[in-house]
Parts: structure tokens; sequence; C-alpha cells
């Protein structure tokens, strides 16, 4: 073998089934050897950020590791987005990016960049391979560390003389490092601390699978209010009785009291964020924190933990629920706050002047979703608080959501996410400014016959700076308005099925014949230039 098939039999040894792409100077023999075999799936896309978006998505959808390839220079460079906001999430990726020969590297040959000093900040690790034999062992070693730990995105970097070489060595054995356990006596001391409050809350980062077994039953044991971290609502049951919804940006007020009245905050797999904590506002000095995480860096980072757990989330709650001792009667905390919350989450139907309000997109996403069951990814930040507040998940895995504010994730997420998914329904939902930063690769999803449905809440504008220039620069707009053509035709143009909605009573149905209709589609959803937020929020001030 040479290098470039060598990387190919490594990829497959290590269960990798798909690989996202553009074509290029560097990787071309690594394509080559892709096109010669059929374990692994390879589809071409129309830009870097949606190949290493895609392969986000395809992680996060359950597909273990996401991979995207890429050439040297501007290839990498379009790949950096993307894979920042992979680290900035914990979602494995692998990144495989061609480089200059090395008998050119150093002379400013044509797109040579230092892949290693550009990724190194925003990667968990970053390597450059320097000899074909050791393309199995540092392959391999990126693959265990993406997955590994606190996970996140690896970059490898491939010199083109190392992709032609001749190979001698061949890939060694695949295995998966186990996630730890705490440590007992920590167990012990939260277990303590636990069986006497009077208050406790239990809050889910991402760090915690999506309705863990271990973890319903630790709540259920405790009797206390679960909440989530901003964008993670899907780690628990929302229709559950101890459930008081999603910290963040349009948090209920019952949802935020739960943390500041709280004696005893018991945090399994979070960072606390900027937005989750209110910049670093919510929790009171004297709630006692119980921290347990898998990253040892985390804990006490930000808020010092009365007990701190170095280990996974679910493997912490299923010892913790072992060792509790017998629990106090804590139902009239929980019912002051739930009655609080159900009623925090009426939704009122609220026309505009023009098209369909976020009110009415919302009540029709919740209706159809009740009734197909489907994956809903979204990346629309004004819509997105509507769907955390007002739209309950039922089972693991139905909701997928950017937390990490980069704009054009949405789409290529929800095609990685279908294709680690594919007897699932996925539905993304995008504002319009984020949709057409990727538009060109709804081809891509017609070509590949990836029947992702995109609703486009289309309000004409850049609908976060929009509001931020209302409330914080005096109506003074500036930048943020533009016009759009009919997005339904420019679906059908390119082969997909596309609906206008422009009233809210068109609404429903055209989600479902999108959903029925088992191609790539867009929903195009004609909305107020000034729609977004819900009534009396505001996005925090830029600081």
């Amino acid at each position: 073998m040479n290098g470039a098939e060598l990387v190919v039999a490594t990829l497959a040894r290590e269960g990798v089934r798909q690989v996202y792409g553009i074509p290029g100077t560097t990787i071309m023999d690594v394509l080559d050897a892709l096109a010669r075999q059929d374990r692994i799936r390879y589809l071409s896309v129309r830009h870097e950020q949606v190949a290493a978006s895609m392969a986000d998505g395809f992680s996060r959808g359950g597909g273990e590791l996401g991979v995207c390839v890429a050439s040297r220079g501007p290839g990498a460079t379009n790949l950096a987005t993307a894979i920042g906001t992979a680290n900035d999430e914990s979602v494995p990726l692998l990144a495989i990016v061609g480089q200059v020969a090395h008998d050119i590297a150093g002379r400013a040959a044509f797109e040579e960049l230092d892949v290693v000093s550009l990724f190194r900040p925003i990667t968990k690790w970053v390597v450059e391979i320097p000899c074909v034999d050791r393309i199995p062992e540092l392959l391999q070693r990126a693959v265990r560390l993406a997955l590994s730990g606190r996970p996140g995105p690896v970059v490898v970097s491939l010199p083109l003389n190392v992709l032609r070489a001749t190979a001698s060595a061949t890939p060694g054995p695949r295995f998966r490092v186990r996630r730890p356990r705490p440590a007992a006596d920590q167990v012990r001391a939260a277990a303590r601390m636990l069986d006497t409050a009077r208050r406790p809350a239990v809050l889910l980062g991402g760090g915690a699978c999506s309705f863990d077994k271990a973890v319903l039953a630790l709540a259920e044991r405790l009797g206390a209010p679960v909440l989530t971290t901003w964008s993670r609502k899907d780690r628990f049951p929302n229709d559950h009785p101890l459930v008081l919804g999603a910290l963040g940006p349009g948090a209920f007020e019952s949802t935020e009291t739960a943390v500041r009245e709280a004696d005893v905050l018991l945090a399994l797999g979070c960072r606390f964020s900027e937005f989750t904590t209110k910049r670093w506002t919510l929790l009171s000095a004297g709630t006692a924190l119980i921290h347990a995480d898998i990253d040892p860096g985390e804990l006490g980072k930000v808020y010092p933990p009365a007990v701190a757990l170095h280990a996974d989330a679910g493997e912490t709650a299923a010892d913790l629920g072992a060792a509790l001792g017998n629990q106090p009667d804590r139902s009239g905390w929980l019912h002051r706050l739930r009655v609080s919350y159900v009623e925090e989450r009426k939704l009122l139907p609220a026309d505009t002047p023009a098209g369909v309000s976020s009110a009415r997109l919302t009540a029709g996403l919740r209706a159809v979703l009740g009734r197909v069951p489907a994956v809903l990814v979204v990346d629309a930040p004004s819509t997105g608080v509507w769907i955390q507040r007002y739209v309950d998940f039922t089972r693991p895995g139905g909701y997928v959501a950017s937390a990490g504010g980069a704009m054009a994730w949405g789409l290529p997420a929800a095609l990685g996410i279908q294709l680690a998914r594919p007897a699932e329904r996925v539905l993304c939902l995008s504002g319009d400014g984020s949709f057409w930063m990727v538009a060109q690769d709804l081809e891509t999803a017609v070509r590949e016959r990836v029947p992702v449905v995109t609703v486009v809440a289309n309000n004409f504008a850049y609908g976060n700076t929009r509001d931020r220039q209302r409330t914080a620069h005096g109506q003074r707009y500036f930048g943020v308005f533009y016009d759009n053509p009919d997005l339904a035709e420019f679906a059908r143009l390119l082969g997909a099925h596309g609906e206008r909605v422009t009233r809210p009573d068109e609404l429903e149905p055209a989600l479902e014949r999108a959903l029925a209709a088992g191609l790539p589609a867009v929903v195009d959803v004609v909305q107020d230039r000034h729609e977004g937020l819900p009534p009396g929020l505001s996005p925090l001030p830029a600081r």
C-alpha cells in the first residue's frame, strides 16, 4: 500500500463509515484510495465548512466519529469555523488535511500553510505525520483522543510525499478507553450532602447522555427539580414531572429560581457557560455545589465545588444513586416551582402585521412533531429561544442544537445527523441568514438523496444583530436587512421539494407535505422583518 491507501485502511479499521470533503491537490491520492474500496462512503460537498459541519452532525447523531477531508491552504482555513464549533461544544471530529510535500516545505510553496499552528488553539490535538509508516500509530491515536475523555476535534496533516510513499506498516487493533467512574470517597461525601439537602436541584449539561437511565433514576430518587444547560434540553424527558426546562437566553423565572434557591446543586457534565449562568451571576453564594465532569479542568474553573467528581456523568449518577440514603419529602419545594413553570410556559398565539409570527411557527412545529416523529435540529438563535421555551422532546436524541454561536451550522449538521440515522426523519430550523451561507449544499442533499427538511424562519434580516441594534443603538439599523428570493422556488430548481408559507393556516399542511415527500425539502416561512425573540426578551448586551 501507499500512504493514502494506508490512511483509508486505518480509517476502516477504526470503524469510520463516511467521509465528507472537497477534491483538492494534496488529497487526491486519498480520494483515489477511497474510490477503490467499498467500506467507507465518500460524499463530495460544495464548501469545506459544510464538510466539517456534516462530520460534526454525524458525530452528534450517534455515528461515533465524523470525518472530513480538505486540501492545503484555503481548504484548511475553510474548515476552521466548523472545527472551532466542535471544539467549543465537545463534539468528536476528525479532519484530515493535505499538505505540501516535505521537499518544498518552507519555501512559501503554492497554498502552503502551517496547519499545526492554525488548528492548535481550536482542537483537542493536531499532528503532522512525518513518515508513511507512522500513519496507523498517529491516525489511530487521533481517533482515540477525539472520542475519549471530553470529546473534541482532532486534525491530522498529511504531506503529499507521505501519502505517495510505499508503506510497510499496517493498522493496529481498534480499542476504546472506558469512561472513568468517580472516587468512592467523593461519592459518599456527595451522597451525604444530598441526603440532608432541603432544596436540591439537578443540572444536566452536554456531558450527560440524552435520557440516561441512571440520571433519571437518581433524579426520581431525590425528588429534585431537573434543569439543563443552554441548548441541551434533550438530556432529560421534557414531559417528566421533575423537569423545569433549560437555562440560558429565554429561561423562565421558575427555572432560574430553582438554581438561585437550591441549597445543593448537583451539576453533571456542565461547564457553567456565560449564557447558562447569566454571565456567572446565577448561582448563589450559599449554594453547595457537587460538580461531576469528565474533564478535570472544568472542576472549579468557574465555581469552587464542595465535592468535585472527576468522572463520566452517567457513571457518577449510577454510583450516587446506589450511595444515597433515605430522602426527605421535598414535594413542597418541587410543587411550588412546577406550578410557576407550567404557568409560564403557556404559549399564547400572536400574529404579526405580515407573514407568520414565531409564536405561530413554534405552535405549528410543536403540533407536527407531535404527530410525525422527527429529530429537530436548531441553529436559529432568535427562533431557537421559542423552541427552548415551548417545544417538548420526549424521546432520546429528538433535539440537537448548536450552542457555539456560529451561523451556517444547521443545514450541514442536519445532513450529517440524517446520514447517521437513515431510518429517522430530520427537520432543521434555520434563520434565513444562516441558511443562505450554506444553501448551495442543498444540491449535495439532492445528489446524495439525504431527505432533510429545512424550515427557514425568513425575516429578511440578521435578526440577532437587528435586536441588538434596537436595544443598544437606539433603533439605528444598519447592515442587518436584505432581500431574499422565493426559497421554495430555489429548492425546486435544485430538484428538492419546496413550500412557501405566508399565512399561519398554511404552515402545518406544508410541514407535513415536506416530511412526506421523501426528498430534501425547504419550507420557506415568511415573517415580518422585525420578528424575533419572545415578547419582553432582549439579547444580552455585547461585552
